[in-house]
């Protein structure tokens, strides 16, 4: 086994056994419509900037093929069905295949779900409109393989709509002052885990047609208190500054 391919297992277990790492703390109702809410309004009273970019994809692409690469339990690829998108979705892991299945069937929603590595897309080129990855591919060994994969999936002009994490950020200072990991815990980091200067992310795209990146999201969950002291405004601004998220869209 090359050691690329025992990074990419371990990175599997890892997300295996932490998929759904924040409610499993808890809730203990996986797999109900309850549960799913909630996940559901938690994600998006802290990612705030991600409703208004499905919206952004939908009317760009109005019910267009879309391949999300990382899809976990189906957030994101639920509201994006919901806005009328075709979603097809990869996972690493069975874990989150199976979350997401059994999520689209409760709610009644189409979607095609299989477990994939995002290094080797098992799609034929030209096939998807629009490909989606949020906070997935620096946390697979060949980051610039991942993306053109996903640039060789995509039909001519189609776009992809990536987020990275930004090493220019207040987030990534204080994770490196306090030696927590980016994902994970203390016990247990993610074992592979990246960080982008802005633009060095925006070249890992020089084989696009065109590339805009923007930053955005100040910080998360993991801030406890702060979240409820700071202004969501304040938050905002400094998000698009000093922000953690690296948001690319890229065209084919």
């Amino acid at each position: 086994m090359t050691s690329k391919e025992s990074k990419k297992d371990k990175v599997r277990d890892f997300w295996n056994r932490n998929v759904n790492q924040f409610n499993q703390l808890l809730r203990d109702d996986v797999g109900t419509r309850e549960f799913y809410d909630a996940a559901e309004a938690l994600r998006y009273q802290y990612h705030y900037h991600l409703p208004p970019l499905f919206d952004k994809i939908a009317s760009e692409f109005p019910h267009g093929k879309l391949l999300e690469i990382g899809c976990s339990m189906g957030n994101d690829t639920m509201q994006l069905a919901r806005r009328g998108m075709k979603v097809t979705g990869i996972d690493i892991t069975q874990t989150a295949i199976d979350l997401i299945t059994e999520r689209f069937l409760l709610f009644e929603m189409s979607g095609d779900f299989q477990v994939a590595d995002a290094e080797n897309l098992p799609f034929e080129d030209n096939t998807f409109d629009v490909v989606y990855s949020f906070g997935v591919l620096h946390h697979t060994p060949d980051t610039v393989g991942a993306i053109e994969e996903a640039r060789r999936v995509l039909r001519p002009n189609g776009k992809a709509f990536v987020m990275l994490y930004n090493t220019c950020s207040l987030n990534w200072l204080a994770h490196r002052l306090t030696g927590i990991p980016f994902d994970g815990s203390r016990a247990e980091p993610c074992p592979v885990e990246k960080s982008y200067m802005p633009f060095s992310a925006k070249k890992l795209f020089k084989n696009y047609t065109s590339t805009h990146l923007s930053v955005d999201y100040l910080f998360g969950t993991g801030w406890g208190q702060g979240n409820r002291f700071m202004p969501i405004a304040l938050h905002r601004l400094l998000g698009r500054v000093i922000g953690w998220h690296l948001m690319i869209e890229a065209v084919k």
